[in-house]
């Protein structure tokens, strides 16, 4: 039986990696201005490109006026779980894609919600503004790497089972 592990001509994909990285980041950025409009605050700023802003690098960032709550901080982390859960299905129910498109539903759809979530976690131990961080501050701090850790094990799995079902 034939595996759908990947080949050489598959690192091409890779090439789109800027691609990727704007997608993500439209995602997590777009969770943060979403959640925050949905608790009444206006969004002022919404970048998606990566910029210096303040001295400091970033992919992207959403700014807003406001009262918010964690639940602003922690919408990109819940969407990054939803897009997994999602993709998940689509490619369960779908076995016959072709591979260029199956590739592409699978980085975008499970290894994207793992680096942003896993690069986000790890940010959250060394950069005080990041956003984990600041949900380390605000929350229970047994919750927090919990939730994480669950998530980026689950992200795991699910690459690990995309990659071992017959292509």
């Amino acid at each position: 039986m034939k595996y759908a592990a990947l080949n050489r001509k598959d690192l091409l994909w890779l090439l789109l990696y800027p691609l990727y990285q704007i997608v993500s980041t439209i995602r997590h950025e777009g969770g943060h201005a979403l959640a925050a409009t949905l608790e009444g605050a206006h969004v002022t700023r919404f970048v998606f490109w990566p910029s210096v802003n303040a001295g400091k690098f970033y992919w992207g960032y959403a700014q807003w006026q406001g009262q918010t709550s964690w639940f602003s901080l922690a919408a990109p982390y819940l969407i990054d779980l939803l897009t997994a859960a999602l993709t998940l299905v689509l490619l369960w129910r779908l076995s016959r894609l072709p591979r260029g498109l199956w590739l592409n539903i699978g980085i975008v759809g499970l290894l994207s919600p793992l680096v942003n979530s896993g690069y986000n976690y790890i940010g959250g131990w060394f950069y005080s503004a990041n956003d984990v961080a600041r949900l380390l501050d605000l929350l229970p701090l047994p919750l927090v790497h919990l939730y994480f850790l669950l998530t980026l094990g689950a992200y795991a799995a699910a690459i690990g089972w995309a990659l071992r079902r017959p292509a």
